[in-house]
């Protein structure tokens, strides 16, 4: 979510910036003041168990609450919590919760409420590509594989109405920053019950516990480009929820947004193309937020494509992938990948950048490629090949990228034909999903600030590996990473780490773009505003109009 800033975890350091926005004044709801805000594609679900982009993520991060929520300073701060103790052997977490915490319809919010939720989560047939987050609760991957069939049997249980007492299948370092993603929030039982499959299609088919809530007006009801939230007056902490609701407006157009927020209708756009960065780079309403995100390539290694399950042709597209030229195409302000894990992200005992610790060989090389190339012909028996690259077409910078790569593969890899295929943005994410792909543009933002966040995705057969693919060495490092005795070692296990990131590389199984970072325009007039990089990028609770 995906979909960033400096957090520490297991690495040691931790910042999340809290940012003061300058910007334009104007504003056409000044006289409700409140906010309106630019989501650059749809939303697709306000389910939280199963939302996967980071665009949902944003509506639900500020319209629920868990146990802690990222604070400015970038810590796991006591929400719903009123206390949270730890084992000596840091695999029992005891958690007493505030006291009369209420659902936005009145109903009391209960530990009962976690546990259901919880259970929700990895039970196989909700079938939660964030399912994996939990594999660090007693019992929660054999259930997720259909091992074990008692849901009551995964890692959490219900004291009291006030009382949680979680366990753990091993130590994990970053818990606490794990209960602030939405697959860990609380649900509602009777409500997920009532509307079934239809639960999170619509804002009326919800009930909300956190800073914001949809009201009768301007709901969102699965497809609208504008929609509004407000105050949650049953949010424990509304004493602190500084505006009355928050506009959102789906823009998908830079030059559209640019234009909305100089004329006073949005207080916060993005600027998606290079032409636009340009024409804004001087404005006072100019900002760059450095995310903890990186975009890349996922190659279909199903056995379908015979080309695409060939190292040396992977090797190929990966050496013949021109980064710094796709930025300045696409993404102005990222820099170069060189690791699937972003700088920025974490840092390794050593002191430097996870990022930098991790380097890896990912460049620019034609003559290289080309020789990879024409191995991969050779192994393949064939003198040409061809390749699709899926994108999503209501995305600026990833038709930009489709478009560089389609010139620059086939001009540096002769016999290369590449097509494009266009898609919206919530059918993207479905066929990635689905591997229905041959090539896919993807991008993925750190969930907390620990190079974990990055590197489980891609173990043989997790719900995120959508290539397909299957590395002994990488399933190997990570699973000496996420055990003890390397797992309480810091040396040990960001070594761990390196070596997976270097699996990755040895096997051409992905492709590092860039490690993004996105220019925008903010109103001077809004204020409160806390960008994290990882999890939720744009926490709301605080905000409000000058």
């Amino acid at each position: 979510m995906k979909k960033w800033k400096k957090i520490t975890l297991v690495a040691g350091t931790t910042s999340v910036a809290a940012l003061a926005i300058l910007g334009f004044s104007a504003h056409a709801d000044a006289a409700t003041k409140t906010p309106t805000i630019e989501i650059p594609a749809d939303i697709t679900t306000l389910d939280q168990s199963v939302v996967t982009d980071q665009y949902s993520n944003t509506v639900i991060g500020n319209t629920q609450e868990g146990l802690v929520r990222v604070d400015k300073s970038g810590k796991a701060a006591l929400a719903l919590a009123k206390s949270i103790k730890v084992s000596s052997d840091g695999l029992t977490y005891t958690i007493k919760l505030r006291d009369g915490l209420k659902w936005s319809n009145g109903d009391p919010l209960t530990a009962k409420d976690f546990v259901y939720s919880w259970q929700r989560g990895v039970d196989p047939k909700t079938a939660s590509e964030y399912a994996y987050l939990m594999g660090c609760l007693k019992n929660a991957n054999d259930i997720n594989s259909g091992k074990i069939t008692d849901l009551s049997q995964l890692g959490v249980k219900a004291d009291s109405n006030t009382q949680l007492t979680i366990t753990l299948e091993q130590p994990t370092p970053y818990f606490k920053f794990l209960l602030a993603q939405a697959i860990f929030l609380p649900e509602n039982k009777s409500v997920v019950e009532k509307y079934g499959s239809e639960y999170g299609t619509s804002a009326a088919k919800m009930v909300y516990d956190g800073p914001f809530m949809f009201s009768s007006k301007k709901q969102w009801t699965g497809s609208e480009k504008s929609f509004s939230v407000v105050k949650n007056k049953k949010y424990y902490d509304a004493k602190n929820v500084k505006s009355p609701g928050v506009n959102f407006q789906v823009v998908s157009n830079g030059s559209t947004g640019a234009s909305l927020f100089k004329s006073g209708k949005l207080d916060l756009t993005f600027l998606n193309t290079p032409t636009l960065v340009k024409a804004n780079k001087s404005n006072k309403a100019f900002t760059t937020f450095v995310q903890a995100r990186t975009d890349y390539l996922e190659y279909q290694q199903n056995g379908k494509d015979k080309n695409l399950t060939n190292q040396k042709f992977r090797e190929a597209l990966n050496l013949a992938t021109d980064r710094q030229g796709i930025i300045n195409a696409a993404t102005p302000g990222s820099k170069p990948a060189t690791s699937i894990s972003p700088a920025g992200l974490a840092k390794a005992p050593n002191g430097e950048d996870f990022a930098t610790f991790a380097k890896q060989g990912y460049k620019f090389d034609a003559k290289a490629a080309q020789a990879a190339f024409k191995q991969a012909l050779s192994e393949l028996g064939e003198t040409k090949a061809s390749v699709e690259i899926e994108y999503a077409n209501d995305s600026a910078v990833a038709t930009a990228t489709a478009t560089f790569l389609q010139n620059s593969w086939q001009k540096n890899l002769p016999g290369l034909t590449v097509t494009l295929k266009q898609v919206p943005f919530k059918q993207r994410l479905q066929d990635q999903q689905n591997g229905n792909f041959d090539v896919i543009i993807a991008g993925w933002g750190g969930d907390y600030a620990e190079p974990s966040t990055f590197l489980q995705m891609f173990l043989t057969g997790g719900s995120y590996n959508s290539g397909k693919f299957s590395s002994t060495e990488y399933d190997a490092a990570y699973k000496a990473a996420s055990t003890v005795p390397d797992v309480l070692n810091n040396t040990k296990l960001y070594n761990d780490y390196k070596t997976a990131e270097a699996a990755l590389f040895k096997g051409s199984y992905v492709n590092p773009i860039d490690y993004q970072a996105t220019p925008a325009l903010v109103s001077s007039n809004l204020k409160g505003l806390q960008f994290h990089s990882t999890g939720l990028n744009y926490d709301l609770k605080g905000v409000y109009l000058k």
